[in-house]
């Protein structure tokens, strides 16, 4: 088991996760802690999705926090803090998550990385199905941007670096 992410990784929820600040280096501390507030409550909806026909392995974990983390900050980076509007979709997919896992899982007692990582790959590929879909039946711009604008930008946006 790999275990590069120690306790010290991972942050404690900061108050006021759901406000924006304007400005610079402010506005960029404000998003990191939203963030980590934001990825914390997917993996309880995970746990949730999860419920207790499994335990999800630490690495299983880490990948969630590793995967998702960059692609909701450069998603909020881009386009602000939506979370208190998208926060039912998200964790909803979130569980979805779980579910998914479950099945790669197969009936074990825990779910393994491999098992996650291919759950994941099964979400954002529906997050990203979705959010074309949903583009074209309202005949919006069908860009990548505005694409990942109307549904699924928070697990499918990915960073610019």
């Amino acid at each position: 088991m790999n275990t590069d992410m120690t306790r010290s990784d991972i942050r404690p929820i900061a108050p006021g996760f759901d406000t924006t600040i304007d400005g610079g280096s402010d506005q960029t501390l404000a998003f990191e802690r939203a963030v980590d507030a934001i990825v914390d409550d997917c993996c309880l909806a995970v746990g949730q999705g999860v419920g207790l026909r499994a335990a999800l392995d630490f690495d299983a974990v880490c990948h969630i926090r590793r995967n998702f983390r960059p692609k909701f900050l450069a998603a909020m980076r881009q386009f602000g803090n939506r979370w208190l509007e998208d926060r039912q979709t998200v964790t909803a997919v979130a569980m979805m998550l779980g579910e998914r896992a479950v099945r790669y899982a197969g009936g074990a007692a825990t779910i393994s990385l491999e098992d996650i990582r291919r759950a994941s790959a099964d979400v954002e590929r529906y997050c990203q199905l979705h959010a074309a879909r949903r583009a074209r039946g309202r005949e919006h711009d069908t860009t990548e941007g505005a694409t990942a604008r109307i549904a699924g930008y928070w697990c499918t946006w990915e960073p610019k670096e």
